[in-house]
């Protein structure tokens, strides 16, 4: 299969499984791996951030990818994150995981000390260069640091052996120009942020990678498979239920629609998007286990673990989608 043909679509980043004590439940992952590909997810993510990749070790990590080759057996095309502070430990568990019936890297750079540009492009040439796999940036300045000018971004999208990206900024007039930047070449430029899929999916982008479809798959799929079979009016119903879901990964102490809103209009002011995002791990992880996933909402410390109140929340929230949606 040709790479533009199977890096498109939607592929939700994967919730990692934990025990009460907080090791590794492959079990879990089992379950939530085969529950996304009868759910007609395109591909998948693991050790996405919204997989908790950061506090995993890199024993945990080559774990975790093993897992999931043997769960999804080459049924659906498996990306895996990839995100160290050093370049070394980067390339070596590019090396490592390679070897695995894999389909690709997302590669992020974690930031305690700012990286410059120059030294961003040179671990991408080096990554690129030691992959046996496609190798996708991972576009999140908000959370890295790495706000690159549009000069700077053009230079690292033009590397040759980089095979696309994930748009993770949500700045639309980012997402477009990036679309531009890379019309002419195979190339997959998938958005981060299914809020604005049909946007996404209008200025060019190929599908996406994101949280939503972690626990509510089919309506994303349904959502941009009503898109190419140019089904406008379901596509359009589709990403308004999508949009319904923007407490899940903000708060749910302010009405879905005032945080729509005021969703759009951070998009549109770039210098707004700056802030680092909260953890949603264990919300995420919660509403799976309400909906019957086995399961539990335990994340990785020192992320914050679910409460009462918003299990509560949580509880409140699925009832009132429920009439709408399903989930």
């Amino acid at each position: 299969m040709a790479l533009h043909e199977y890096l498109k679509g939607v592929f939700p980043v994967a919730p990692t499984p934990l025990m009460d004590d907080e090791t590794l439940d492959p079990g879990g992952m089992h379950h939530l791996l085969n529950y996304y590909i009868a759910s007609r997810c395109h591909g998948v993510l693991v050790l996405g951030s919204g997989g908790e990749f950061p506090y995993f070790t890199a024993r945990e990590k080559l774990q975790i990818v093993k897992t999931a080759v043997k769960a999804i057996h080459g049924r659906i095309p498996l990306l895996v994150g990839v995100g160290f502070n050093s370049a070394r430990e980067t390339l070596a568990f590019v090396e490592e995981a390679g070897v695995l019936d894999i389909d690709g890297f997302l590669v992020i750079q974690p930031t305690y000390y700012p990286v410059a540009f120059p030294e961003m492009k040179e671990l991408m040439l080096r990554v690129c260069g030691k992959s046996k796999k496609p190798v996708l940036y991972y576009h999140y300045p908000q959370m890295t640091g790495l706000f690159f000018s549009r000069k700077e971004m053009s230079e690292l999208l033009s590397i040759k052996e980089l095979a696309g990206m994930k748009e993770s900024s949500m700045n639309m007039s980012d997402t477009r120009a990036f679309c531009e930047l890379t019309q002419n070449r195979t190339y997959s430029l998938l958005t981060g942020n299914s809020f604005f899929l049909l946007k996404s999916l209008q200025l060019g982008a190929q599908g996406a990678i994101c949280q939503i479809p972690a626990f509510s798959p089919e309506v994303v799929v349904n959502c941009y498979e009503a898109w190419i079979s140019g089904e406008r009016e379901l596509a359009n119903h589709r990403q308004e239920l999508i949009q319904r879901m923007i407490p899940v990964l903000n708060t749910f102490g302010l009405p879905a629609a005032i945080q729509k809103t005021g969703l759009k209009v951070l998009s549109r002011f770039p210098s707004l998007m700056r802030s680092r995002n909260v953890s949603r791990h264990a919300v995420v992880k919660e509403i799976l286990h309400q909906q019957g996933h086995p399961v539990r909402s335990r994340v990785r410390s020192p992320l914050p673990q679910i409460s009462v109140q918003d299990s509560e929340k949580i509880r409140i929230f699925l009832s009132d989608l429920k009439s709408e949606v399903s989930i």
